[in-house]
């Protein structure tokens, strides 16, 4: 009776384990390799500083070009994955994204900023996932039971290495290199409030925003740290993608900053058929981030973009924010500075 008892209790002990399945690039056969068609290579490397845990981690080799799309692929995730954990670093800043491939043709991307040359822990749920614009909705649902596979793609090397680029986010062309290790697919999605008025509130252990060049972005456990320090004047900032049509039938925007020298923020917003619209507000000397309300009617159309679309701010089809120092650009404006982004909200 005792030996039934006892297995009852270690089955029913193993039963409410979380499944988890974990890849540690110890072996060779870690099933990770380079997207057909894309550029690079893949190779284990045992050079201490590039291993996050054990002896082992994978780096993948590549050149970043215009049109170049570098990219590795695993083609056997598991199907009872809800979120993703893993350990990545590269050799300077960039965007990456995971991409999740179905096989009824929709494809999903979770774009992540690596702040370049140490190691740090991403962790991202499916809920983060958004469909790319590129692909045809087929049930609006990322399901893992038809994932063919699972990718780590540079989106920076796609769509930064050009000259016109370069200007705006520094030179991103050339032998690039990025680091993987620890790599598990998690059963259970990490916990989050939900805020139906929150476009970002950085509870997430990565950042979705991007920086400018010269600008140095943090994640912190309030926010977000920006960070510039420079002996001239350049367009210091972050940007990031906002979904389709979640700013549909909101007033302007909230944004909780903290900004250590006062200056003149600029807001862009970008919509969809290219037209560009800004407004500033001034901030600095808050001892802790304070929120900053600009509505819609606030906001200009940019020189550049007149003329691209049909001259109305229509916040349905926002599709991507920015924050840049404005006033840095004035003769004789310190050029460095630094900010604390405690969380960019909707206005209803």
């Amino acid at each position: 009776m005792r030996y039934w008892m006892m297995l009852g209790l270690l089955m029913g002990a193993l039963w409410a384990q979380e499944p988890k399945s974990r890849i540690d690039f110890e072996s060779t056969q870690h099933g990770w390799l380079v997207l057909p068609g894309a550029g690079g290579t893949v190779a284990l490397t045992e050079n201490p500083n590039d291993v996050k845990a054990g002896k082992r981690a994978l780096r993948y080799t590549y050149t970043a070009a215009a049109g170049n799309l570098n990219a590795i692929v695993y083609l056997e995730p598991e199907t009872w994955t809800q979120a993703f954990r893993f350990w990545i670093k590269a050799d300077r800043p960039a965007l990456f994204a995971l991409s999740v491939q179905e096989e009824g043709g929709e494809r999903w991307h979770a774009p992540f900023w690596v702040s370049g040359n140490e190691w740090q822990q991403v962790t991202i749920a499916l809920s983060d996932f958004a469909l790319a614009e590129d692909t045809k909705p087929v049930n609006h649902k990322l399901d893992m039971d038809d994932a063919q596979g699972i990718g780590l793609i540079d989106v920076s090397a796609i769509f930064l290495a050009t000259p016109e680029a370069a200007l705006l986010f520094g030179d991103q062309s050339g032998t690039r290199m990025m680091w993987l290790d620890e790599f598990e697919f998690l059963s259970r999605a990490p916990a989050r409030r939900s805020d139906p008025n929150s476009i970002d509130d950085f509870q997430r252990d990565y950042l979705v925003w991007m920086a400018t060049a010269y600008t140095t972005l943090k994640r912190e456990a309030n926010g977000m740290r920006v960070e510039y320090n420079l002996p001239f004047p350049h367009l210091f900032g972050a940007l990031r993608m906002v979904e389709p049509s979640s700013l549909r039938g909101t007033k302007g925007l909230e944004i909780a900053i903290q900004v250590k020298t006062p200056t003149t923020l600029a807001v862009f917003v970008e919509e969809t058929d290219g037209e560009r619209w800004s407004a500033i507000f001034e901030a600095g000397g808050e001892g802790k981030p304070e929120p900053k309300r600009l509505l819609w009617s606030q906001f200009t159309i940019t020189d550049d973009t007149k003329g691209k679309g049909d001259g109305k701010l229509d916040p349905a089809s926002v599709k991507m924010l920015s924050l840049v120092d404005w006033g840095v650009l004035n003769e004789g404006a310190p050029s460095a500075n630094h900010w604390l982004v405690g969380a960019v909200r909707k206005v209803k």
